[in-house]
């Protein structure tokens, strides 16, 4: 490299960037290189790259990477020291933007496989998920994540990628420019909890590296739905199947999670004292509400159209002796069941319903404060029935219901 070059560069190295701007050009000064570092560091934009006198940049921003300015223009190379040995990786010639994207995810790529003797991502993974008491559909999302989104991290140790806070930021990064913020942030967040769950029992492991991300909030979703889409629904419901109109009724006159719904055994329906128990509910809580009068009416006629020896409110049509998994029916025009769960809590507070009285009707835990800790919820039960009552009286309102069942 030129003497004469390095010396303007390391002084001042004023970049003309041949953008217009009307009839003006902008001149954009780049940091003084620091005393003893070879490279000289630029920002991670096209202009600025461009416009650079050939030679090898560091890119700021993007740990490790570099870029060579030559005749044949912009070539990009990932560097990592690992054990005391530097690690390449040449990227190609590559828009900024796309070397900074891949910059990013084959940095925590070069790191070697966990050595012998220390708990892999993969393994602490899959500990976290046998110890911990979590529902079936969060295990299921767990693996998911893990097969899905962090392939490439399951077989580094937990000691390395708590040292790769560089790496932990790139992956997040990484996600949400892919699958968005809300995606990304699921995923460290589990992420997160199997880290600091083994953290507890060995704390030689460093400070969890999801401290060097700045993990969007999960806002809540304005989901109940208005008067107008409570009819679209019912009209799309109707049009439905009979097990799946039985269904999509219990969901929306209990405000329940689909799962705790589809898992409904007989046993669990008392038409008699107008009570459903939901043994399957998030956490591994149980719960029971009371069924309102047209909710018992349904599920009497429902079970007279059931086989005598049915184990399952809603068996399966397609896998006799299981029950129903997954129902989904959007493309008929009837949503998810959360949105019937956010309506159900919708409406208990337009009907002015005690926050006490709504939780232990959505099956919420009753936490938050001590007081609450006291209450014991099944001998509170029968006072939720009003509550239950009105709000069936409300859907019957904007649904148009008759006194029998339409």
């Amino acid at each position: 490299m030129a003497a004469g070059v390095s010396q303007k560069v390391s002084q001042v190295l004023v970049i003309a960037v041949n953008q217009r701007v009307g009839q003006q050009v902008i001149e954009m000064p780049a940091r003084p290189a620091p005393e003893g570092k070879k490279e000289r560091t630029v920002p991670c934009r096209q202009e600025v790259i461009d416009a650079l006198p050939p030679g090898e940049y560091a890119v700021e921003g993007v740990p490790g990477l570099l870029v060579r300015i030559g005749k044949r223009g912009a070539s990009y190379r990932l560097q990592r020291r690992i054990d005391g040995r530097l690690v390449r990786r040449n990227l190609g010639m590559l828009t900024a933007a796309q070397a900074k994207r891949m910059a990013l995810k084959v940095w925590a790529q070069l790191k070697p496989p966990a050595p012998d003797g220390k708990i892999t991502l993969g393994e602490a993974w899959q500990r976290y998920l046998e110890e911990k008491p979590l529902a079936p559909g969060t295990r299921r999302l767990y693996e998911y994540t893990l097969g899905k989104y962090l392939p490439d991290w399951q077989g580094r140790s937990l000691e390395q990628i708590g040292q790769d806070r560089a790496g932990v930021r790139g992956l997040y990064l990484m996600l949400a420019r892919k699958h968005g913020k809300a995606l990304a942030s699921l995923v460290l967040r589990q992420f997160r909890a199997v880290y600091n769950y083994h953290r507890r029992v060995n704390p030689e492991l460093p400070e969890c590296p999801t401290i060097a991300v700045d993990i969007a909030p999960v806002k809540p979703r304005d989901w109940a739905l208005s008067d107008d889409e409570l009819r679209a629904w019912w009209a799309g419901v109707q049009r439905l199947r009979p097990l799946k109109q039985v269904l999509w009724q219990v969901m929306l006159l209990t405000g329940a999670r689909r799962g705790s719904v589809e898992a409904l055994r007989w046993r669990d329906v008392d038409v008699e004292r107008k009570l459903i128990h939901f043994s399957t509910a998030k956490a591994g809580r149980t719960y029971s509400v009371p069924a309102c009068a047209r909710l018992v009416e349904l599920l009497r006629w429902w079970r007279e159209q059931c086989a005598p020896d049915a184990e399952w409110v809603f068996e399966s049509p397609r896998k006799p002796g299981r029950h129903i998994i997954a129902a989904r029916d959007d493309k008929r025009g009837v949503v998810s069941a959360h949105h019937l769960r956010h309506t159900y809590r919708t409406t208990l507070a337009q009907l002015g319903c005690p926050p006490d009285s709504a939780r232990l009707l959505l099956g919420h835990s009753l936490s938050g404060d001590v007081s609450r800790g006291y209450i014991t919820a099944g001998l509170v039960t029968e006072s939720l029935r009003p509550w239950a009552e009105a709000v069936a009286g409300r859907y019957a309102e904007v649904l148009g219901w008759s006194n029998k069942l339409s």
